[in-house]
């Protein structure tokens, strides 16, 4: 089934972004809840619950799937989605580990629907693949600055494969329109901000290897680089300054083809980022323990 793409509604984009922002803020809180579970009807029966979630959500899936396309073709894509969701609960044996598998399908829908109207061309669930993992991050560096949580690679890979799982419903659910509209070329009018974006990403790798360090002392004072605290107070510096010049250079005629998809590209992205570069800042001038 074949539609045209709807244009985006800016205040339902902001809303979508907005819940988004909230439901990311909360997950790393989300520990508590499991701990009054495994208090009130036992660890073993606690462990199950992510698996039964993922049950559920699997039996959902299927049954919407009939409903809207009169066929089990969908089922296809549960193929890939089972065998990432059967390695994760392989490789991770801790059970409330497996909690981020419903909660990152969840953000991956979140983010489909934050993204898809107005997006034209390829590459949508690229984006949101990246969109998610990076927001597995910010996540991460919330838990680590929770006083029951943890920072921590494999819950990053979790994460991002949970993502994957979520985009694999989406794709045997909702067929997008192939449109073969070009956006790539768009991308050399926001120059500076891949610019930026490079020097972002590369400030949060080095951020994110350089955590470890912070986290063995639970403390960033005299272990976190003064260098790398300077990355970090830069982006988030230059950031809001750039986008500010580039809204204030924005020409106001009508949007060539492929430009929102672009902007779609940066934005969010750029967002995202000096969401990250900012929690590590505030968490090192406040001298907050991580751990």
């Amino acid at each position: 089934m074949n539609t045209q793409s709807k244009p985006s509604s800016p205040r339902r984009t902001l809303l979508i972004w907005g819940v988004i922002a909230l439901y990311t803020l909360i997950l790393p809180s989300a520990i508590l809840v499991y701990r009054r579970l495994e208090s009130a009807i036992g660890q073993q029966a606690t462990g199950r619950i992510p698996l039964y979630s993922v049950l559920i959500l699997g039996v959902a899936y299927v049954s919407f799937g009939y409903a809207r396309n009169k066929t089990l073709l969908h089922l296809l894509y549960l193929i890939p989605a089972g065998v990432i969701a059967a390695i994760i609960i392989r490789a991770e044996s801790n059970p409330n580990k497996h909690i981020h598998i419903p909660e990152y399908i969840l953000m991956a829908w979140l983010l489909y629907a934050a993204l898809s109207r107005g997006y034209e061309g390829e590459g949508l669930y690229l984006l949101i693949f990246v969109s998610g993992s990076l927001l597995g991050v910010v996540d991460e560096l919330e838990q680590g600055l929770h006083p029951r949580r943890f920072y921590g690679w494999s819950d990053m890979a979790v994460n991002s494969a949970s993502v994957l799982i979520g985009i694999a419903t989406i794709l045997g659910l909702l067929q997008r329109p192939t449109s073969q509209k070009r956006w790539l070329p768009q991308l050399k009018r926001y120059r500076s901000l891949l610019v930026l974006i490079a020097f972002g990403f590369a400030g949060a790798l080095l951020t994110g290897i350089r955590l470890f360090d912070v986290q063995a002392l639970e403390g960033f004072q005299g272990v976190y680089p003064s260098w790398l605290l300077a990355w970090n107070a830069l982006f988030v510096i230059l950031t809001p300054i750039a986008l500010y010049q580039r809204k204030k250079s924005r020409p106001t005629p009508s949007v060539p083809q492929g430009q929102t998809t672009a902007r779609l590209w940066v934005y969010p992205i750029l967002g995202i980022l000096l969401v990250i570069h900012a929690i590590v800042l505030y968490a090192a001038i406040a001298g907050i323990s991580f751990r």
